[in-house]
């Protein structure tokens, strides 16, 4: 159970900027928003988990561990090459979601709606549902790591939408846009262990 809240907490640390850019730019999170941003994870790594249980039953232990370090590696290779276009101009995608989640207030209202809550959450859930995927794989039980993911979830946006009033914030805003890329290969290479 430990070995999973802290990968809980280490694949949700993108939620935890998420509120802190939000809180920096100005941007409320209402309850219900925050409440939809975290009810993504569970039901997508609730439906990733069953699913692939059912597809990969006759995976071997090390071909699962080589499949999460590949899903992993992907999101680190696609979240450092979106940080380095730095798009403006396009849409955004999730992925640029995760390195500017302020791109996720669409309407520039500086309040995210039911909608753009929704996006923001798949984007915060493309980690959790790789490490689903990879739970899943080692036989852990679905209902227990989908609700630690949510809760966790939870709790790191509330406590990054609060946490903008300390000194040194204003200096970790700067080069932020690199460290989803970051985590992602340490979850990458977690999973070789």
């Amino acid at each position: 159970m430990a070995h999973l809240i802290f990968l809980s907490l280490l694949v949700s640390l993108d939620g935890f900027f998420s509120g802190f850019t939000f809180r920096l730019k100005k941007i409320r999170i209402c309850l219900p928003q925050l409440l939809f941003i975290s009810l993504c994870p569970l039901v997508i790594v609730t439906a990733v988990m069953l699913s692939s249980q059912r597809m990969t039953a006759g995976i071997p232990a090390g071909a699962a561990k080589g499949l999460g370090f590949v899903l992993f590696f992907c999101l680190a290779y696609l979240s450092f090459a979106d940080a380095l276009k730095k798009r403006k101009s396009s849409p955004p995608s999730l992925i640029t979601m995760i390195n500017n989640p302020a791109s996720s207030d669409l309407d520039h209202n500086q309040r995210l709606s039911s909608r753009e809550a929704l996006l923001l959450g798949l984007a915060l859930s493309l980690d959790n549902a790789v490490l689903g995927f990879s739970f899943a794989l080692d036989g852990a039980p679905v209902i227990s790591t989908a609700l630690c993911f949510a809760i966790v979830n939870f709790l790191l946006v509330m406590a990054g939408n609060l946490c903008p009033g300390l000194p040194f914030i204003d200096r970790f805003e700067k080069g932020s846009e690199y460290l989803p890329s970051l985590l992602f290969l340490i979850l990458a290479f977690s999973r070789l262990l």
